[in-house]
């Protein structure tokens, strides 16, 4: 379970994949994702922060890539009255040529990624961001790198994902990284619940486990960045601020959003700061309803056996999903590799 936190920031916040001077020192900075649990329900909930400069407005548009697909509606009204949105898609704009044609040049480790998004896609019941944002709204523009840039930033600063993963499981190891703020025992009590979940075909109480994980997974991507920063968040808010520079450069006032994952957004909050934004109001939306916990706690029974409807179930989806099955080994004999080299 220990590098769980990186897990779940590939499923939930990184950057949707198909085949400017460095932030001052990090300071307090506000939560863009967040689990909810009072008398309106459950809620898995990601913010739009807005900042001004004069006449200039930047809101940092924060998104999980699966979310309800009423949480991608909302979005895609809602980001029709920016005069420009800088969007992120690691590999070009979208839809790209590449995706058209049926081609993929994308990095192998990255198909890894996309089979497992989609793997979670199908299990939570949840829609991706890719097939339900309006990418080809006239204001919106590409912010991010494309697939030679990022393999150029990934050997200039010797990280791969396998490195990536190596730094997690050294820092859940060390004891430094975050802990969800419950013990082993709760940790694990809660993951047996999930895969419970996942046997019994109930995703919305699988949801109900997984999103106060992912809303502590920010804190844990701003751990994971260290001192040098990584590719997949630091260099690529480099990217964006300069695409956000160069927009704003020829307009003395407009209204921009930068639609980012989550876990971007305390980097480019940094760094908008910098550059003499001011934070003002933010506002919340729900990327998962789930409706009330059961009135015994939430959660869901652990029963002592596997039925034979279960078996049917999972049956089914790897039938439905056959790279599921692709998808699972690999990651599994990446963690067996990693951890043998860390012990």
């Amino acid at each position: 379970m220990k590098p769980i936190l990186l897990f779940l920031s590939i499923l939930g916040f990184s950057a949707p994949i198909f085949g400017q001077d460095d932030a001052p020192p990090k300071a307090a900075v506000e939560e863009y994702i967040r689990y909810v649990s009072d008398g309106d329900g459950d809620r898995l909930q990601t913010a739009v922060q807005r900042f001004q400069r004069g006449d200039q407005h930047v809101d940092l548009v924060a998104v999980v890539h699966l979310g309800d697909k009423r949480y991608f509606e909302a979005l895609n009204r809602y980001l029709q009255s920016y005069d420009v949105v800088l969007y992120e898609l690691v590999g070009g704009r979208f839809p790209s040529e590449s995706v058209n044609s049926g081609a993929d040049d994308s990095p192998e480790e990255m198909g890894s990624i996309r089979s497992l998004q989609q793997m979670a896609k199908s299990i939570l019941g949840l829609e991706f961001q890719l097939d339900e944002i309006d990418y080809g709204a006239p204001n919106f523009v590409h912010a991010d790198v494309d697939w030679d840039q990022y393999q150029e930033l990934m050997v200039a600063k010797n990280q791969t994902f396998a490195t990536l993963m190596t730094r997690a499981m050294s820092l859940a190891q060390s004891g430094d990284a975050e802990s969800f703020g419950m013990d082993e025992e709760a940790l694990g009590k809660m993951m047996t619940q999930m895969f419970t979940a996942i046997t019994t075909g109930d995703s919305t109480e699988l949801k109900r486990g997984l999103a106060p994980l992912l809303a502590e997974a920010e804190g844990f991507i701003n751990q994971l960045e260290g001192e040098d920063g990584t590719v997949i968040v630091t260099e690529r808010n480099k990217l964006v601020m300069q695409k956000l520079n160069e927009t704003m450069s020829n307009r003395s006032r407009g209204k921009y959003a930068i639609f980012y994952g989550a876990g971007h957004m305390p980097d480019l909050e940094r760094r908008l700061l910098a550059n003499g934004f001011q934070k003002g109001n933010v506002v919340w939306a729900d990327a998962w309803t789930l409706g009330q916990s059961s009135p015994s706690g939430g959660g869901i029974a652990v029963p002592e056996s596997f039925s034979g409807a279960t078996t049917d179930m999972l049956l089914k989806l790897i039938e439905d999903n056959p790279e599921i099955v692709g998808a699972i080994q690999e990651l599994g004999e990446t963690l067996e590799k990693l951890s043998v080299e860390s012990e």
